[in-house]
């Protein structure tokens, strides 16, 4: 009784509520997730039929989303005004933000770099960036309310989401990132641009909820276009370009690498990737105070902090996941002396979220970026550009990170976070236990 009244009064007060099904996909799916995760999702269903204030503003700003994505046109490269040098729309093409018509010249040629000063040229129909962010996003939010309501409409429209873009050949993306992040005037693309496809996980994880809207066949055809991206990835130059990169563009080449390759069944390949990135990727770009040198040198410091966060938490994640499908050989704990920082082995478990080396830490970033939080007047990293630490980004790699720690760690971050910004998707895909 209690709970139909509380579902009576989110339908007053807070207009149309699609309630969520109390039956909705509590069976194992046939199809794994990969950064999500099947008892996160569960929780957060039960906190919304609960009517929980926790996730309540975060759901409603989802369904919000997921009925404009229901009417929206779907998205694809070949809707692109511009046409790729190679003359193919399917090819995905963008803009480097941060370049701008050269004042000197006449045509505005060669472009010239504003570190940190977005080009509006980079953004809109003419090029592919906003749409493949979109097409990710929307593939997600249509696939939660399928989960969360059981209602065959959001499934359909995300399955739709993801035929338009990966699988139907008139309208599909060629599985290539060549002409990413283009300068005018200078080059056609760059290894750079790799960081375009960062939020991609959202849809292999969305093409999982949704089963079973998209067929067998297709998806095994979803796999097939990632199995020639991850390949594309790992052979081309402007992979081992971006592969090199030292700041948070080699962590997000990483994490994408990563993840294609254990949905495409390359798991021994992703565990060596997540192990050498404790010294490759860990090591090299955390300092011992808990920062990351190379982002405290852009003009928005803090933000390329949080930013970079979201590859290092879900890197960490994906080490779990190696972990549960290859575990670590010879019975292995953390503890085992073939496991410190000094003599790491390829058959060590992969605990990223708690390992040290050098006195340098993934848990010490965080926790550094919990206390700017807490405390913003103690940043003391400001910019022209950034004057004052944007917090809210902060909550993607705190929530997820929060089940790895101590739960006193971040609780205090997390619940000025939740005052500021309750709408964040983040809070209903890793809820508060």
């Amino acid at each position: 009784m209690r709970l139909m009244h509380s579902l009576l009064t989110l339908v007053l007060a807070g207009g149309l509520w699609a309630a969520p099904s109390a039956n909705a996909a509590s069976s194992p799916a046939p199809y794994p997730l990969w950064t999500l995760d099947s008892q996160s999702l569960l929780q957060t269903q039960q906190k919304i039929i609960a009517a929980d204030p926790s996730v309540l503003p975060a759901y409603r700003a989802l369904q919000d989303r997921a009925a404009t994505a229901l009417l929206a046109p779907y998205r694809s490269v070949v809707n692109k005004t511009l046409t790729p040098p190679s003359g193919s729309k399917n090819d995905y093409m963008s803009m480097g933000p941060y370049w701008w018509p050269n004042p000197s010249t006449p045509n505005g040629l060669p472009y010239v770099q504003r570190d940190g000063q977005r080009n509006p040229e980079s953004h809109g129909s003419a090029l592919d960036a906003d749409n493949l962010q979109g097409m990710a996003s929307d593939s997600l939010d249509l696939a939660l309310m399928y989960r969360f309501t059981q209602e065959a409409r959001y499934a359909e429209k995300a399955a739709a989401v993801i035929r338009a873009w990966f699988l139907t050949p008139a309208t599909r993306m060629n599985p290539h990132l060549r002409y990413a992040q283009s300068i005018p005037g200078i080059v056609d693309g760059r290894g750079i641009g790799i960081i375009d496809t960062r939020e991609l996980w959202k849809v292999i994880d969305a093409a999982a909820l949704i089963q079973p809207a998209l067929s067998p066949s297709e998806m095994d055809a979803l796999r097939a276009w990632f199995v020639q991206y991850a390949q594309w990835l790992s052979t081309s130059e402007n992979g081992k370009e971006e592969a090199a990169a030292k700041n948070n563009h080699g962590m997000f080449f990483d994490v994408q690498l990563a993840l294609y390759w254990l949905y495409t069944g390359e798991t021994a390949r992703a565990r060596q990737l997540v192990f050498d990135a404790q010294t490759k990727r860990f090591a090299a770009q955390f300092d011992k105070r808990g920062w990351m040198p190379l982002e405290l040198a852009r003009t928005k410091p803090y933000h390329y902090h949080t930013f970079t966060l979201e590859a290092v938490t879900r890197l960490a994640l994906y080490g779990q996941r190696v972990q549960a499908l290859v575990p670590a050989g010879q019975g292995l704990s953390a503890s085992d002396v073939r496991c410190s920082a000094a003599a790491l082995d390829i058959s060590c478990p992969l605990d990223l979220w708690h390992r040290e080396i050098d006195g340098k830490s993934l848990q010490s970033v965080l926790q550094r970026v919990a206390e700017v939080v807490v405390n913003p007047a103690g940043w003391t990293f400001a910019t022209s550009l950034e004057p004052k630490p944007d917090l809210p980004p902060a909550i993607y790699a705190l929530a997820l990170a929060r089940a790895a720690y101590p739960p006193e760690m971040m609780a205090q971050a997390l619940a000025l976070l939740h005052k500021e910004k309750p709408d964040s998707i983040y809070w209903l895909l890793w809820p508060a236990p």
